[in-house]
């Protein structure tokens, strides 16, 4: 298996700073057969994965129970991570789509912080979720996600909208403060930075009741806070 590709984007001590770019998938199939192989491929992974964990999937049992040879599995995945990585972004996809529905739809009378309780929840399971795919990938990953977030590399894809504008959209009677472009600003980075910072450097936290209530609490008087 090939290592990960180096982007050289700003200096370090050698005058270079050398980011590791995660695994990616070699090619996007363009023919409905090529299209179902792909699918068949990542549904198969994450089956194995989700049953059995990353020390399963191997190139070999994915070849047997998809159905297909090794060879194919290499045009488009060049590694089990680049795979891993494909299958976590449409988990990803999947989930935000999944949250910006239910916060559309949660009853009347729920409030501005149970909102935010659920985005948080949701947030912290997909990083949980992560780990449980591939715990390597997922420091790397989140690392590399960072740096975007920071503007040092490029993005490879934007998407549009966020949870934190669904929130606030939902709930504007309960927005209090008077820039609502610089309270979505604060708080889209700080839950993205304070998430990824768990993840790092304290996973433990990713499971543990309060942390919830306590990023929650700090967001919601965030956007009650009048000026």
């Amino acid at each position: 298996m090939s290592k990960p590709p180096i982007d050289e984007s700003r200096p370090g001590a050698d005058g270079v700073l050398r980011v590791e770019v995660p695994a990616q998938q070699r090619k996007s199939p363009r023919q409905a057969r090529s299209i179902a192989l792909v699918d068949a491929l990542k549904q198969t992974a994450r089956q194995i994965l989700e049953r059995h964990g990353r020390d399963e999937l191997t190139t070999l049992r994915l070849a047997e129970e998809a159905g297909v040879a090794t060879s194919s599995i290499y045009e488009y995945f060049p590694t089990m991570e680049a795979l891993i990585a494909a299958i976590y972004e449409d988990v990803r996809k999947e989930v935000r789509t999944e949250l910006l529905t239910r916060i559309a739809a949660l009853p009347a009378d729920t409030t501005l912080y149970d909102g935010i309780v659920l985005t948080i929840e949701v947030g912290l399971n997909l990083y949980l979720q992560k780990i449980r795919f591939d715990p390597e990938f997922s420091v790397r990953s989140t690392h590399y996600d960072e740096l975007v977030r920071l503007d040092v590399v490029k993005a490879r894809e934007e998407l549009s909208g966020s949870a934190t504008e669904a929130l606030m959209c939902r709930f504007a009677d309960e927005v209090l403060v008077r820039d609502k472009d610089k309270a979505h600003f604060l708080v889209f980075h700080t839950l993205l930075a304070l998430s990824r910072a768990i993840l790092l450097e304290r996973p433990s936290y990713l499971t543990e009741k309060d942390t919830v209530q306590m990023l929650a609490r700090m967001v919601h008087a965030l956007l009650t806070t009048a000026e």
